[in-house]
């Protein structure tokens, strides 16, 4: 290999390096939470959960709601514990959205199904090291974007 070729390949991983080793901030939150369904609801299957930043950081185009750092899965509605770590550099305030996976598949809302009831909450009190949030699972196939305002 040319000494050029050489001096150009070593600058572009010194160049990608530079990129990978950005430092992110972290926020650990310890989030109990209560996940329902509306009464008389079925409520069998397992909840899928997004944890989002309810604003990122931007100006224009670029500003918008809501940005997904976190998901988990229990596995039925109910009590729920989860320790999240939150980007504090993406934006600002919690958002919990979840759906309850009626038919085992794990896919919100696969063709064919409309009966996998989601729910959304921005989380008050945020930021804080403990949170609490209530989350009912009401509204048939939507997602997140639908939900907040």
């Amino acid at each position: 290999m040319s000494r050029a070729r050489l001096v150009f390949a070593g600058a572009l991983v010194f160049a990608l390096a530079g990129c990978i080793n950005e430092e992110t901030r972290l926020y650990e939150i310890e989030l109990d939470g209560q996940v329902a369904v509306p009464s008389g609801a079925p409520s069998a299957g397992a909840v899928h959960l997004e944890f989002h930043v309810a604003r990122t950081f931007g100006e224009g185009e670029l500003a918008h709601p809501l940005g997904v750092f976190e998901t988990r899965t229990v596995a039925s509605v109910g009590p729920v514990r989860e320790t999240v770590l939150y980007p504090l550099d993406e934006g600002d305030g919690l958002v919990v959205y979840g759906w309850l996976d009626r038919d085992g598949d794990g896919v919100h809302c696969a063709p064919g199904q409309t009966e996998e009831p989601a729910g959304l909450v921005e989380v008050a009190s945020f930021p804080a090291h403990a949170l609490s949030f209530s989350l009912t699972l009401s509204a048939p196939c939507v997602g997140p974007e639908s939900l907040y305002p």
